[in-house]
């Protein structure tokens, strides 16, 4: 931090200066000598009051201070951002845990809320991927709980924190929510003439999410089995070998979904969720019960 009395007889053109020095005593008890300048005329700067550790000390709490003001506009605006990057459709932005009805899917109510969906540091415990199922069932909730899961992780992780040297460090999006349907409408799209991203952007795009959440499994029939299944092993292989989470939901049986997703990939969700990871929904239509 400059001095004052430097930079006015920097600012005081034709006048020569001196300078002599003076002991001072800092607020904190410590003592220091500091310069006081003298001017032709017999101006005098003031010295320093403060010793030279505690105005390094007030300054870096003076930018502190300007990067928590910062931290809060950022933090807020990643908000709005991870909202969008989620791509949690619009009807499902208010969905929370807490305004399901338990008594209809408590099992899958549990396993949704409490999913270990990143690792636990202090136990070095893997994340765990989640499949729920209805076979044959439509309406009981399904979307309505994964979407809880990616609002509840958009409201609760860090969005952004300072550095050392108080810089505030944006924190990626950790969860990313599709259907089917969208994800190979978007895979297909990369084969246009005029596309703007390759089928491989497409894959290491969703890989950077902590989370991927891909709803509605089962809902497209292609008449190309081989291409749906190459674009769920290209998204599952990754995720498996790097050990990041996916959550699937889907109105076939696991033996269905085999067939649907390829045997490799089953295979691989099978290790990726554990036995406890592929929970079963069944019963009457949740949508027509909250309509009641």
């Amino acid at each position: 931090m400059e001095h004052i009395g430097e930079i006015l007889a920097r600012n005081r053109v034709g006048r020569s200066t001196d300078s002599t020095t003076v002991e001072v005593t800092c607020p904190c008890g410590k003592q220091f000598t500091s310069n006081v300048w003298i001017w032709r005329d017999g101006v005098r700067s003031s010295p320093y009051e403060k010793c030279h550790e505690c105005r390094d000390l007030d300054e870096y709490n003076e930018r502190k201070e300007e990067a928590e003001v910062e931290l809060k506009r950022i933090t807020e605006d990643q908000r709005d951002q991870w909202q969008e990057e989620s791509n949690i459709p619009a009807k499902f932005w208010s969905k929370t845990f807490g305004d399901f009805s338990k008594a209809l899917q408590p099992k899958a109510l549990e396993a949704t809320k409490n999913l270990q969906w990143k690792w636990d540091e202090s136990l070095d415990v893997p994340p765990k991927s989640l499949v729920l199922l209805s076979p044959g069932v439509y309406g009981v909730g399904k979307t309505h709980l994964v979407c809880a899961l990616a609002n509840q992780i958009i409201g609760t992780e860090q969005k952004a924190y300072l550095r050392k040297d108080l810089f505030v460090h944006k924190c990626r999006c950790p969860v990313h929510f599709t259907s089917e349907a969208e994800l190979l409408r978007r895979v297909r799209m990369t084969y246009n003439a005029n596309a703007q991203e390759t089928e491989g952007d497409v894959y290491q795009e969703l890989s950077r999410f902590d989370l991927l959440i891909i709803d509605d499994v089962g809902k497209v029939r292609p008449r190309d089995l081989n291409f749906l299944q190459g674009v769920y092993f290209s998204i599952i292989d990754s995720r498996y070998n790097g050990q990041s989470p996916v959550v699937l939901t889907t109105n076939l049986g696991f033996a269905e979904l085999e067939e649907h997703i390829g045997g490799a990939c089953a295979d691989r969700l099978r290790e990726m969720a554990g036995n406890e990871g592929f929970v079963k929904m069944a019963g009457k239509s949740y949508r027509q019960a909250i309509s009641k």
